[in-house]
């Protein structure tokens, strides 16, 4: 039974009190017949582990001597009497200790409770700042999100302009190329129009010289026309006058 109580405490304490306390003959004599109630050797060590490793060995050895001279003089009801009192005594040490104990782990346990409660404040503190950064967080990214998708859009519209004006700049190219080629044509044709206007002109020039010559000439011929007839009118004057008898003329 006090080999029971020792292990029940789970501490060394019992065993300082008793140590410093010493042991007595009834103790050696109670730790004795529990050993040998459950059918075991009441060695100097087993009786000593029963009482929870107290007492020196010689001390024991003596007192356990002396039991044995004692003979079976102690009767049943001795044994009861000095192993009640040795419980009692042993009930109470153990009862102090345990409400030592007690009273220890009840502090530890109210300073863990309050730590806990000061942890659990301050993980409800950091939620709701969570929950509040959650909600900042959310909202800001629902705004970007929205800046997001206008500014893709304009990008977009952007890009589809830029795409109609690359095409409408190919176009203008395409078409002033075209226009180039024209002007170099049109500039081919006036330099063949200048080189033709040039020869119109000196064909004009020449036309009119010739022209001149062909009035000069005609000029001669009207002037030797005009003899002409003039001889040819005496010559009839003439032919007449000789018809008639009448002398022909000279001729100027």
């Amino acid at each position: 039974m006090v080999r029971n109580m020792r292990y029940v405490s789970g501490t060394n304490k019992l065993e300082g009190i008793m140590a410093r306390s010493g042991i007595n003959k009834a103790e050696v004599k109670a730790a004795r017949s529990a050993i040998i109630a459950r059918g075991e050797n009441p060695s100097i060590d087993a009786v000593r582990i029963e009482m929870g490793n107290t007492g020196s060995k010689t001390t024991i050895h003596r007192l356990m001597r002396e039991i044995d001279a004692e003979g079976s003089d102690a009767t049943a009801s001795t044994i009861d009497e000095e192993l009640t009192a040795l419980v009692a005594r042993l009930a109470l040490r153990l009862k102090e200790q345990s409400q030592g104990q007690l009273d220890d782990a009840k502090a530890i346990l109210d300073a863990e409770r309050q730590a806990m409660q000061g942890e659990l404040q301050d993980t409800r503190r950091q939620l709701s700042e969570l929950r509040e950064r959650h909600a900042v967080q959310t909202t800001t990214l629902g705004s970007q999100t929205a800046t997001l998708l206008q500014v893709r859009e304009a990008l977009q519209n952007e890009q589809k302009e830029n795409a109609r004006l690359s095409q409408a700049a190919q176009d203008t190219a395409t078409r002033l190329a075209d226009k180039d080629a024209q002007i170099q044509t049109l500039k081919e044709r006036h330099l063949d129009a200048h080189g033709q206007c040039a020869l119109l002109k000196e064909r004009v020039r020449n036309a009119k010289v010739e022209t001149e010559k062909l009035k000069q000439q005609l000029t001669e011929r009207d002037q030797q026309n005009r003899v002409l007839e003039l001889i040819l009118i005496k010559t009839e004057l003439a032919l007449e006058n000789l018809k008639g008898g009448q002398t022909i003329p000279q001729p100027d």
